[in-house]
């Protein structure tokens, strides 16, 4: 069981109608500091974050040329270079969620510090280098990367970009890999409970590429006898929902089709019972088998809970990674009644692929 709580900004008041102490003046410089050093650290959980497990902090490592200066990628002096490394070469063309992609190429000897290799939708055209979902840069003689892959619904490619002109000038394309993709387009992923109204019931979410078929979730008091089933209602949403930007903003690096989210709701259940289920459809496919443990009926029984906040995007914030690392464990060791995440999530910030990426991370504990 996974609860969550949006954290809130907060601003100070200082009211005429009060004599003002230095006492309470100090306590409201206090209180600034503070809420300045969470804004700071909240913008550095954002320039960190990267949806295929990539790390960025701007300060100590600036985005590729002209990505974040205005500067743009000109059609003009756009070409694909006459030294062109061997295209880039992959593991594997067909993922699923949090794979590992390992990709390679030849290193060139005029290379550039800022040279990179982003992955891109495929029908992003080609000289709009700035236009990745994630990106990495090259080191000197570096012939191999790795990218933890996320399930966008779409297909995707890697493309190497190195600048012109002795590394003044504008990227040029050096390769690119062949077309990357999703074992099922249709997967279920993004699973994760929620406690419904009464203790008898429990909702169960999760999301694909499509709306087609009705949703459905099959359970069971064993994993090899998933007898009972429930159908589920489907929504989704767009830009225009949104309130500002980046959510109401198109681009890779901002809003994406976020795909259909279904839920089912399960009632009639047994209180300290566990179940296993698994969601999707015979045409689309099934997810795996999770298990979850109902709520119990007494009031006096003990429960045990996990609780924490501020959790970012693994693997590419420490903190994260450690955090998901040990509720795992703990999840996959202990009888838990739920877990609760008291705010700040993900700090996509209107990013769409890094609420993917996000919702996938939780998965193996949202889930059960």
């Amino acid at each position: 069981m996974y609860f969550t709580e949006f954290g809130c900004a907060c601003s100070i008041h200082i009211h005429n109608d009060k004599p003002v102490t230095k006492l309470s003046i100090l306590q409201q410089a206090v209180y600034l500091k503070t809420t300045l050093e969470r804004q700071v650290r909240a913008e550095k959980h954002l320039n960190a974050n990267g949806p295929f497990g990539k790390r960025h902090e701007f300060h100590n490592e600036p985005s590729p040329y002209a990505c974040n200066r205005g500067a743009g990628i000109y059609s003009s002096i756009f070409r694909r270079r006459n030294k062109v490394v061997q295209d880039l070469q992959v593991s594997k063309t067909v993922y699923m969620s949090s794979e590992q992609i390992q990709v390679t190429w030849t290193p060139i000897s005029a290379s550039c510090k800022d040279d990179f290799i982003g992955i891109y939708y495929i029908e992003i055209p080609l000289i709009a280098a700035c236009d990745y979902f994630d990106y990495e840069f090259v080191q000197y003689k570096q012939s191999n990367m790795s990218w933890q892959m996320t399930n966008l619904r779409r297909p995707l490619e890697f493309r190497y970009y190195s600048r012109d002109h002795s590394c003044s000038g504008n990227y040029s394309l050096i390769a690119k890999s062949p077309i990357i993709q999703p074992v099922n387009y249709n997967e279920p992923t993004q699973i994760h409970l929620a406690y419904g109204d009464r203790i008898d019931q429990m909702y169960v979410s999760y999301l694909t590429n499509s709306s087609e078929y009705i949703p459905q979730c099959q359970y069971g008091l064993t994993s090899s006898s998933l007898n009972c089933h429930k159908n589920g209602t489907t929504i989704t949403y767009t830009a225009s929902d949104m309130c500002e930007g980046k959510a109401n903003q198109w681009g890779p690096q901002a809003f994406i089709d976020p795909g259909y989210m279904h839920t089912v709701l399960l009632e009639d259940l047994n209180p300290s019972t566990m179940y296993f289920y698994r969601v999707g459809t015979d045409e689309h496919g099934w997810s795996s088998i999770y298990s979850f443990i109902n709520r119990p009926a007494d009031k006096n029984e003990a429960v045990n809970i996990i609780t924490y906040g501020d959790l970012g995007l693994s693997p590419v914030e420490p903190g994260a990674k450690s955090t998901i690392d040990r509720v795992i464990a703990r999840v996959t060791s202990k009888n838990l009644t739920c877990l609760l995440h008291i705010g700040d999530i993900s700090y996509a910030r209107g990013v769409g692929a890094l609420w993917d990426a996000f919702m996938t991370q939780i998965q193996p504990i949202a889930a059960r």
